[in-house]
């Protein structure tokens, strides 16, 4: 058995550290055990080759007793596979505070940086509420020199800047602790060099987390820089303002202020309270948009958009000029400073302006198209990075740096600008996949993140106990709501219906409630108007009429579809009821001519690289036999569907992950069925619709790639389920039709 002689240190409430100089490599299973098998509470075991000893491999232990252990600590086993090392203690138990003599300052700081780096993240000595003091000592023991502060702002949300002058520039990574008896903030970062000024000295700016709300007791602000322990004197200041800081770097170097952006942007976590602090800056201060587009230059490029993407990444769309091939690096760097290269990732597309910019006698011919598309994950998150950098390496030592324009858009159209970037005949399942849906889904997911309705108007007294709440989402078009209220006027079971109107399109509000005012009263049918704060699509539309639902059964209902004639709802009502677990409900739509435009749906293979949704009988006459029956379908369309509310709330409704309006009725659909719950197609009830007019004047759809991606989203989530039901199914006996 080996015996090693260990330097212990007391930390404090039960928290015990100690240091062998020489150890062997451990094992994984290595373990520790004190005196006579005793198990400790907490520890942490860390070997490492010091380089700075010749070698030497070191093992630091930081552990807790259990409160009931009362007898001195007289020796350490490490056991573990193929070891049994003993450790006995060189010398009576020590405060942490005297281990620089000991132990040197070369091994203290090695030491401490354990604690920091390593011991602090995994076990939480330093967290808000510890005892810390024994740490804070020996620091301010470390702390050889005062770097002198000559300027410092205090940013809010416990982020600080500081200036310091320094005889020589060290941009060195430093670790930086604000530490009281109480807890610290560990701040990881880089100092900037800013410049030389008039007396010879260096100018550098870092950035720290300070004091917050409730200031650490006697706290100590230190770096940690490679072989030395700083004392920051920085003068506690509260109250200034991300613009004092702003203000004081307005003159520095357009590379300066880039690289205390991006030193700043490091020290945010990705749900840190100063996000939105770190984008208003950006906003507010946007460094200049920079591209290369020499047309005499052998390279060039350009980021034409940066969208930031949720908490996922940045959506990228630019043009390279590389004729010659010799492109060697190309790297995004947002204003968080993540660097992500772009080689890998980039979708070329066309771009023709380039090409006429740079080429000259249609000479020198691309290879690849000059345009690209890439997405770029952020582990820290990129709803905070408005402005993204790239950098640029070519054969020979060529360097370019591109910079964006600060992204201010709202979701929406961030979400619109990323489904144009691409034509249709680029959508590959892996372009959809690594490209378009990660940023899609993270855009989506925040558009309808805060819907709400913004008012409820209301047309006439409700009625006092409606048997169906009907939801008909409204935008853009309002010609058909004369047509359906010429049906609903006329028509009894509408007396017991609870009719709510959603306007998706808040900037129509006025003329659409003139609309519904005048129909009030000229018909007398009793509606509300709920008016959304924004655009959410037909899924997010129809959740929100559904949340002011007053009726146990809920009808969704196009506001291009009326009835054609009297006691169709009561039908559907009815044929709910009698039918033992029933998913959705669905009844005939026609065509305007006559003919069938739904008799339920089914899924088609073998068309596109997805899923297609087709409806049975499409196109034939509304008297078609097999069309004339009630019968079992695998989905029914959303443009007219019943749904129990309880079924509804139970399958957490209408799925809001498809981008604008397609695929959610089918979605729906395969919802209920893995309930265990059927959908039916009821013959018994027919209604006309204008199949699409109610969605073909979004801009945003009909001039965006929207169903492929929605096509490939809903095979993504449902393909094998449809494919199981297609080969349960297999269409039916009624003749198919491809929608």
């Amino acid at each position: 058995m080996n015996t090693l002689d260990l330097e212990l240190f007391d930390m404090g409430r039960d928290w015990l550290v100690g240091v062998l100089r020489n150890t062997p490599r451990l094992p994984a299973d290595v373990r520790l055990e004190i005196n006579q098998r005793e198990k400790p509470a907490d520890s942490l075991i860390r070997s490492i080759v010091d380089i700075r000893a010749g070698g030497a491999r070191r093992c630091y232990l930081l552990f807790r007793r259990s409160g009931r252990s009362r007898q001195p600590v007289e020796r350490l086993w490490l056991r573990g596979t193929g070891l049994d090392l003993e450790a006995l203690p060189a010398r009576p138990l020590m405060n942490l505070a005297e281990a620089a003599g000991p132990l040197g300052e070369k091994l203290c700081l090695s030491l401490i940086s354990y604690l920091v780096k390593e011991a602090a993240p995994r076990l939480g000595i330093l967290d808000r509420d510890r005892d810390t003091s024994a740490i804070r000592a020996l620091l301010l023991e470390m702390a050889t020199a005062h770097l002198p502060v000559s300027y410092h702002t205090d940013l809010s949300k416990g982020k600080h800047y500081v200036e310091a002058l320094l005889a020589a520039p060290d941009t060195r990574p430093a670790t930086i602790l604000s530490i009281g008896e109480d807890g610290a903030r560990v701040t990881q970062t880089r100092p900037v060099e800013i410049g030389r000024i008039a007396n010879g000295d260096y100018l550098q700016g870092l950035f720290l987390n300070g004091q917050d709300d409730r200031p650490l007791k006697n706290e100590l602000v230190v770096m940690i820089q490679a072989d030395r322990v700083l004392k920051i004197a920085s003068p506690a200041i509260r109250g200034t303002s991300p613009k004092a800081f702003l203000d004081r770097i307005a003159g520095f170097a357009l590379p300066v202020r880039m690289r205390l952006r991006e030193a700043l942007g490091t020290i945010i976590a990705k749900d840190d309270l100063f996000g939105p602090v770190f984008a208003w800056m950006q906003r507010l201060q946007g460094l200049p948009a920079q591209s290369s587009a020499n047309a005499s230059a052998p390279f060039g490029g350009g980021i034409d958009f940066a969208v930031p993407c949720g908490d996922a990444g940045i959506f990228l769309h630019g043009w390279l000029w590389d004729p010659h091939e010799a492109i060697e690096r190309f790297d995004a760097v947002s204003a968080h400073g993540e660097k992500a290269s772009l080689l890998d990732r980039m979708i070329r597309i066309e771009d023709g302006k380039v090409g006429k910019h740079f080429q000259h006698n249609g000479m020198p011919v691309l290879r690849e198209k000059p345009g690209f598309a890439a997405f770029l994950p952020m582990a820290k998150g990129a709803r905070h990075s408005l402005q993204t950098r790239a950098e640029l390496d070519f054969a020979g030592g060529v360097r370019l740096d591109l910079m964006s324009a600060v992204s201010a858009l709202p979701p929406r159209l961030a979400r619109d600008l990323v489904l144009q970037s691409l034509p249709r005949d680029r959508l590959t399942p892996e372009i959809l996949e690594t490209l378009y849906h990660p940023a899609l889904s993270a855009l989506q997911a925040d558009c309808l993140a805060d819907k709400r309705i913004d008012r409820v108007i209301a047309f006439g007294p409700p009625p006092a106990r409606p048997r169906v709440s009907i939801v008909i989402p409204l935008y853009g078009r309002y010609d058909f709501i004369r047509a359906q209220w010429m049906r609903f006027a006329f028509d009894p079971d509408l007396a017991h219906a609870d009719l709510i109107y959603v306007l998706d399109k808040p900037e129509d509000a006025a003329q659409v409630e003139s609309l519904l005012h005048g129909l009030h009263l000229t018909f007398g049918v009793s509606c509300r108007l709920a008016v959304n704060a924004e655009n959410y699509g037909f899924a997010g539309a129809s959740n929100l009429g559904a949340s002011l639902a007053a009726a146990p059964m809920l009808l969704f209902l196009n506001s291009d579809v009326a009835p054609m004639g009297t006691g169709w709802l009561s039908r559907m009502l009815d044929f709910y009821k009698a039918t033992p677990d029933i998913g959705l409900l669905g009844p005939k739509l026609l065509f305007p001519d006559g003919s069938i435009q739904h008799a339920g749906l089914y899924f088609i293979g073998g068309v596109a690289k997805w899923w297609l949704n087709g409806v049975y009988c499409k196109g034939y006459g509304a008297d078609w036999p097999a069309a004339s029956t009630s019968r079992e379908v695998p989905a029914v369309t959303g443009a007219c569907m019943m749904i129990a509310r309880d079924k509804y709330a139970a399958v957490g409704g209408i799925s809001e992950q498809y981008v604008i309006g397609d695929f959610e009725d089918t979605d729906l659909s395969l919802r209920c069925r893995r309930q265990g719950w059927r959908n039916w197609y009821l013959a018994d009830s027919a209604l006309m619709h204008m199949e699409r007019a109610s969605i073909d004047g979004h801009a945003s759809y009909t001039q965006a790639p929207v169903d492929a991606y929605n096509g490939w989203l809903h095979t993504r989530l449902w393909g094998e389920d449809i494919a199981a039901l297609q080969a349960e199914i297999a269409g039916g006996e009624a003749r198919q039709q491809v929608a």
